[in-house]
């Protein structure tokens, strides 16, 4: 059992690194101070529908940099999207849904924004794209932005102060 938590401690410390770093350099790109969080929790369907809207078209702004095709909003891959981000960011584990279901046998890729602070949603999807860019082609998240893909989804979940983001792509 001694194993298993010296286990869990270092996958906590890198987890809580990763998370550091990613708020730090998103904190860099910012031009204002977070926010309270404001979007699709206190809007209605109406609202998730235009902020997933908003979602898929900085996706498609960025693919344009390159000469990529916009990816088109798939209402299979957005259901996927929310269910997955709510059960991510209630774990506090990055992709542990996709993982476990596969992308639910709709997503072939995911790309997420876990649990930003005091953030607006529009504010967390255009910082965290930003950041996700930044890497170049090769980071990880920039090759799933970038990806052979036709239909994208995206998810969102406010739970306090806390915003999350799932992208996910077909």
């Amino acid at each position: 059992m001694r194993t298993a938590v010296s286990f869990l401690s270092v996958v906590r410390h890198i987890r809580m690194v990763a998370v550091l770093a990613t708020v730090a350099t998103s904190a860099a790109c910012a031009s204002a101070s977070p926010t309270s969080p404001s979007g699709p929790a206190s809007g209605g369907t109406a609202a998730v529908s235009a902020t997933q809207a908003f979602c898929t078209e900085e996706i498609n702004r960025y693919r344009a940099m390159v000469g990529l095709s916009a990816l088109s909003r798939g209402t299979d891959l957005e259901s996927f999207a929310e269910q997955a981000i709510e059960h991510d960011a209630r774990a506090g584990v990055p992709h542990q849904y996709f993982l476990q279901t596969n992308g639910g046998g709709v997503s072939k890729a995911e790309n997420q924004l876990l649990q930003w602070k005091g953030y607006a949603v529009n504010d967390v999807i255009r910082q965290g794209l930003a950041t996700m860019w930044a890497e170049g082609p090769s980071g990880s998240h920039y090759i799933v932005l970038t990806g052979n893909y036709k239909q994208v989804g995206c998810g969102i979940f406010v739970n306090g102060n806390d915003v999350s983001i799932s992208q996910d792509f077909h």
